[in-house]
């Protein structure tokens, strides 16, 4: 039986679409499967740093506070025995003369004395109390190095009267200050020193002088005899040692918190401050407590709770605390997370260009081997044509020449038709990478300037807002505003030279700069000094940033500035009109090592606003190259200067959109209105 003919058009087009599609799918198949194994291998590894990372971040944190603490169990130590020497040889010392609180002396730190009661003779413990007033020369310097930290120093002696070094003194209701007196022998702190050996850290209280939340650290102190003479302590603000040792950086969804002895959690620096913070850590309502066991066992130690999340504890051995630190495993993994997002993305591209390859390899083959077959069917009639009469028709195909030569040229045209699907997937792989790696950086840019308003609802003495709209997918100019501390507020106004990528990486460096050396009191001149010269260190691409930094005083209203060849700004008078602010531009930054910047100062009145802005709001230009300019900015400002900073800057932009028309954006356009609204009262501490 003849086996069933096959014409080679039909062998051609068969063999050249397996090996594409057996091609395509082991190339899919290894690629997926490496992805894969990268994403595992990048989970394994974040969980191994993330948790080597929070084991040193805990046994850190509890080191620097056992030294902290250390530290001012040291500091009661001395006192005790500069005491004990007092006793020791009383004729050494001049006697010091401790008198009531005086109204005086109050808001300045002072030697106070408090009795037990009204049974106490003056004559009967004068000689030990000026005795014991030589203390004050220990205390000052204590007090004075940590004034935001300590609040008093005292003693109290068996003898039955008190000895406070204190900047409060308490006075009646009526408004006098008279002899205090001070029943301290059954206190916890006084009760806990006398039957301690060293010095020892009392439970956390909330201070009765309304200081926030407090930690008291005694000792006992001896007379001649070796005999129990009384107590020496200090009362120490959790406030700012809170805020030292939950200080991390692991990310807004990662937390650090401190426990007592008693399982209490001791709160933010916030709560502390206004007297709050206690939780117990065995509460359901805290998320902390499926951990409590292994958080109170005095052990070292990270756990998994079966909600993912992450608790790494240890003992803070000085006080008989645990310090924590909570972070989410699924924070830890969302780089792997995008990974795997990516590996999804690239599977769907993977198979949409398959459909596509393996449409172009049908259609190809089967026009290539309609050419591969048509000088085999070309040589046939050229055959019949001679086997029919015609002597002097010369076939033109040449059976074993032709088809040789057809061979080679199919080659020749599948390695083409291969290097062409190469080239065509690499540009469209590579034009798709970069449209995501523009839009990424898009975001992260667009995250990294302040982008939520109202900036400080809680303020009621400021009213901020800002925009920009870059000329690229990514661009140079920047803006920041933040506050340097309670009363100070910060505002940066800056263009990088320059536009794209290498612009905004720029952008990043100098905006972190400033930031970071912008200190409570600095001189603004000194900051712009410093951060120009860290600039031009590393500057090889040759870029320059012009900038202007100002920092309000919203108690006095004094705005101190600096401008680094930027535009002047506009500050409009409360009931007035917005005006050029003309001051003296100095240097661009990283243009020049060794430049000196000087700091400006202007007096605001609750009332009065600034706006600042870049060059692409002047320099804006329409389809016949006309600028915005300087003019047409006034008059935009003065029409709406009623307007809030929130209203003002989109009638800006509007008016600006306007002039343009259809020609398109050459440079960034940033703004920034700042408005001081009224005085922040200073509260008496």
């Amino acid at each position: 039986m003849n086996e069933k003919r096959k014409p080679i058009r039909r062998k051609v087009q068969w063999m050249v679409f397996s090996i594409a599609v057996a091609a395509l799918l082991l190339t899919s198949a290894v690629g997926i499967s490496s992805m894969m194994k990268i994403r595992k291998y990048s989970e394994d590894a974040l969980i191994t740093q993330m948790e080597q990372n929070l084991y040193n971040i805990v046994t850190d944190k509890a080191e620097l506070a056992d030294i902290q603490l250390e530290g001012y169990a040291g500091y009661i130590q001395d006192f005790s025995s500069y005491i004990h020497k007092l006793y020791l040889n009383p004729s050494a010392y001049l006697k010091k003369e401790v008198l009531p609180p005086n109204p005086e002396n109050k808001g300045t730190y002072s030697l106070q004395r408090a009795l037990t009661g009204t049974d106490i003779s003056l004559e009967e413990i004068n000689d030990e109390m000026g005795l014991l007033g030589n203390l004050e020369q220990v205390w000052d310097p204590v007090i004075t190095a940590n004034s935001e930290i300590i609040t008093t120093i005292y003693i109290g002696t068996e003898s039955g009267f008190m000895i406070s070094y204190d900047a409060y003194a308490a006075e009646d209701s009526e408004g006098n200050y008279e002899e205090a007196y001070y029943d301290y022998f059954a206190t916890e702190w006084y009760q806990e020193a006398k039957h301690a050996e060293k010095a020892v850290f009392t439970d956390l209280y909330v201070d009765y002088y309304g200081r926030g939340l407090m930690i008291s650290c005694v000792a006992p102190f001896y007379d001649a005899d070796d005999n129990f003479a009384g107590v020496v302590g200090m009362d120490i603000r959790m406030t700012d040692l809170h805020r030292s040792v939950i200080d991390i950086n692991l990310g807004e969804e990662a937390s650090a918190f401190l426990v007592d002895n008693t399982g209490d959690v001791i709160g933010s620096p916030e709560q502390l401050e206004n007297g709050h913070g206690f939780e117990s850590i065995y509460k359901e309502s805290n998320p902390a407590h499926v951990a409590a066991k292994k958080i109170m066992s005095g052990e070292k130690g990270i756990y998994l709770t079966e909600d993912g999340i992450y608790y790494a504890y240890t003992p803070v051995k000085t006080a008989d605390w645990k310090f924590c630190v909570e972070i989410p495993k699924s924070v830890v993994l969302k780089p792997v997370s995008a990974v795997t997002q990516n590996i999804q993305s690239t599977i769907i591209v993977f198979g949409f260009f398959f459909a596509i390859i393996i449409l172009l390899v049908v259609a190809i083959v089967d026009r290539f081997s309609k050419r591969l077959t048509d000088p085999l069917l070309a040589l046939g009639r050229d055959v019949k044509t001679i086997s029919g009469g015609n002597l002097d028709y010369r076939a033109q195909v040449r059976c074993n020449d032709e088809i040789g030569d057809l061979a080679g040229e199919f080659n020749q045209m599948a390695a083409s038709l291969k290097q062409y699907i190469h080239d065509f997937t690499a540009v469209v792989a590579e034009k798709e990478r970069i449209g995501a790696e523009l839009d990424i950086a898009t975001h992260i840019q667009s995250s990294m300037l302040p982008c939520i308003f109202p900036a400080f609802p809680e303020r009621k003495e400021i009213d901020i807002y800002a925009t920009m709209n870059p000329a690229k997918e990514v661009g140079g100019d920047f803006y920041d505003f933040f506050m340097v501390d309670d009363r100070h507020l910060a505002i940066i106004m800056a263009d990088v030279s320059g536009k794209g990528v290498p612009a905004a990486l720029f952008m990043v460096i100098g905006k972190t700069l400033i930031k970071d050396h912008t200190q409570p009191g600095r001189n603004l001149g000194e900051v712009f000094t410093e951060v120009n010269n860290i600039l031009c260190e590393s500057n090889s691409e040759g870029l320059f940033i012009t900038a202007f930094e100002g920092v309000l005083d919203m108690v006095t209203g004094e705005f101190r500035f600096v401008n680094a060849g930027h535009e002047m700004p506009y500050i409009c008078k409360k009931d007035g009109n917005y005006e050029v602010y003309k001051i003296r531009a100095g240097f661009v930054l990283a243009g020049m090592e060794g430049i000196r910047y000087r700091e400006g100062c202007v007096q605001l009145e609750p009332g009065d606003k600034i706006f600042q802005y870049t060059d692409g709001v002047t320099e804006a230009t329409d389809i016949k190259n006309k600028l915005y300019g300087m003019d047409r900015l006034t008059s935009i400002l003065n029409r709406n200067v009623d307007k809030t900073p929130m209203e003002l800057l989109p009638e800006v932009k509007k008016d600006i959109d306007t002039f343009v028309g259809d020609a398109p954006q050459f440079d960034d356009i940033t703004m920034l209105c700042l408005e001081y609204k009224e005085r922040m009262e200073v509260k008496e501490k």
